[in-house]
C-alpha cells in the first residue's frame, strides 16, 4: 500500500476516534488519556531501544513513536477543551499534561537523532544540524524538568544523550570537511591564493550528495551548532594573512580574481620581504592603491564567500561578526602605515590639505557600503576629525600666542 493511502486510513482512525473519545464520560476520557500517554511512552521507549541498539529492522519496520504521541495530545486538548471549568478534572488534566509533555520532549528527541545519518549522506548538513540542535534543546528541557525522572525512565534518556554526543560529533566532522572544501588557502612563492567552492558535491570518501552543499548550508549548520563564529575566525585570519595585509604593505602587487561557475579564486602576489616600492615613496598613491586593491578584496568577500548568501537576511550575524573582526584586526594597521604618513607630526599642517585624506574615507565608506562594518564603527573617520580638531585647536593655539605676544610688545616709538 502506498504511503499516502496509510496515511489516510490512519486520519480516517483518528477521526473516528476523536468521535468516540469525545462521547466518553470525563472519567472515561482521563482512564483513556492515562492509557494512550502510557502507550505513547512505551512506543517510544521501544524506538529507542531498537534505534540506540542499531537493529537492521529500526528504520524499516520501527513504530514511529510520533503517531502514538499525536494521538495522545489530540486527545488531551480535546478533553481539556470539554472539561474545562471541572477543578477536579483540570488537576488530573494537569498532571496528565505533564507526563504527555515529558513524553512527547522524548519522543520528537528520538525523532530528530533517528535520520542524522541519512541526511548526511544526502548532503542536508543544515536539516542534520537543525536536528540535532533541536534534539539537544529537547533533552536540556527534559533534564531541567524536576518532574521528569518520575515521569520518564532513566535508561532511554542516557540512550539519547549518548546518541547526541555521537550524532554531533559525526556532523561536526562533516561541516569541518565541508568547510575545509569550501575554502581553501594556499601559498606559493610570491602568490597567495584564497579559494571558494561554490557547493562541496562529495562527501571525504567520494561519494556524491544527493544535494551539493552550498556555503549558505555551511553557515547555516555551523550557526546551529555554536561553530560560525570560530570557523569565521579561522578564515578571517586567513583573508588578513593573505589578503588584506600584503596589499597594505606592497600597494603595487597585482591582484586577479577568477570566478566559473563552480567557485572563484583570489590571487595576490604577496610581500615576501623588503624591496623598493613604487607607491612607498608617495604616501597619496600608496593610500590610492590601498584603496583599489581593497575593494576587490571586499568584493570578493561578498560574492563569492558569502556565495549564494542573502546577508541582508540571512545570516547577517555571521557576515558582521567577520566584519567586525576583520576590521578589529586592520584598522590599527591602517592608521600606522597610512593615516600617520598622510599626517606627520612634523607637518601638521599638511592636515589642512582634507583632499589627501579622501582615499582612507573612501576605503572605509566602502566596508560601510558593503555591510562589513556598522556605522558606529569609522575608526577612521573618527581619526581623521581628531586630528583636524587637534590642527585647528593648535592653530587658534599659534594664533592667540601670537596676538599675546604682539599686545605684550612696548613699543616707544608709537606715535
Amino acid at each position: 500500500m502506498p504511503p499516502a493511502s496509510r496515511r489516510y486510513r490512519r486520519g480516517g482512525a483518528t477521526r473516528d476516534d476523536t468521535v468516540d473519545f469525545a462521547q466518553l464520560s470525563g472519567a472515561a476520557q482521563l482512564e483513556a488519556l492515562h492509557a494512550l500517554v502510557d502507550g505513547a511512552r512505551t512506543a517510544t521507549y521501544e524506538a529507542i531501544g531498537m534505534h540506540t541498539s542499531d537493529a537492521p529492522s529500526a528504520r524499516v519496520y520501527g513504530t514511529d513513536p510520533l503517531d502514538a504521541v499525536a494521538t495522545a495530545n489530540e486527545k488531551f486538548e480535546a478533553a481539556r477543551e470539554q472539561q474545562r471549568g471541572d477543578a477536579a478534572a483540570d488537576a488530573q488534566l494537569d498532571a496528565i499534561g505533564c507526563a504527555l509533555r515529558a513524553v512527547v520532549r522524548l519522543a520528537k528527541a528520538h525523532a530528530n537523532l533517528r535520520d542524522t545519518d541519512e541526511q548526511l549522506q544526502h548532503g542536508d548538513v543544515a536539516v542534520a544540524a537543525s536536528a540535532v540542535a533541536e534534539a539537544a534543546t529537547l533533552l536540556a528541557e527534559l533534564q531541567a524538568d524536576a518532574d521528569a525522572p518520575h515521569l520518564v525512565a532513566r535508561a532511554p534518556v542516557d540512550a539519547l544523550h549518548t546518541l547526541l554526543v555521537k550524532k554531533r560529533a559525526a556532523l561536526r566532522a562533516e561541516l569541518e570537511y565541508v568547510a575545509a572544501e569550501t575554502y581553501r588557502v594556499s601559498a606559493h612563492g610570491p602568490t597567495a591564493d584564497v579559494a571558494v567552492a561554490y557547493s562541496v558535491a562529495a562527501n571525504a570518501d567520494g561519494v556524491p550528495y544527493e544535494n551539493p552543499v552550498t556555503p549558505s548550508d555551511l553557515f547555516f549548520a555551523l550557526a546551529e551548532l555554536g561553530l560560525a563564529r570560530a570557523r569565521v575566525d579561522a578564515l578571517a585570519d586567513a583573508l588578513v594573512a593573505r589578503c588584506f595585509v600584503p596589499l597594505l604593505r606592497s600597494p603595487a602587487d597585482p591582484v586577479a580574481v577568477a570566478r566559473t561557475k563552480i567557485g572563484a579564486t583570489i590571487s595576490i602576489g604577496a610581500f615576501v620581504g623588503p624591496r623598493a616600492e613604487p607607491a612607498a615613496a608617495d604616501p597619496d598613491l600608496r593610500c590610492a592603491l590601498v584603496r583599489d586593491k581593497w575593494a576587490i578584496v571586499v568584493d570578493f568577500v561578498q560574492r563569492d564567500v558569502f556565495h549564494d548568501v542573502d546577508v541582508a537576511d540571512d545570516h547577517a550575524d555571521v557576515y558582521a561578526y567577520l566584519g567586525a573582526r576583520l576590521w578589529t584586526a586592520l584598522c590599527p594597521l591602517l592608521r600606522e602605515a597610512l593615516l600617520v604618513p598622510l599626517v606627520p607630526d612634523a607637518a601638521a599642517a599638511a592636515v589642512a590639505d582634507t583632499h589627501r585624506l579622501v582615499p582612507l574615507l573612501e576605503l572605509e565608506e566602502k566596508w560601510l557600503a558593503a555591510g562589513l562594518i556598522a556605522p558606529d564603527a569609522l575608526h577612521i573617520k573618527a581619526a581623521v576629525a581628531d586630528l583636524l580638531h587637534a590642527y585647528v585647536a593648535k592653530r587658534r593655539r599659534d594664533l592667540l600666542t601670537t596676538v599675546a605676544s604682539v599686545l605684550a610688545i612696548d613699543d616707544t616709538n608709537t606715535v
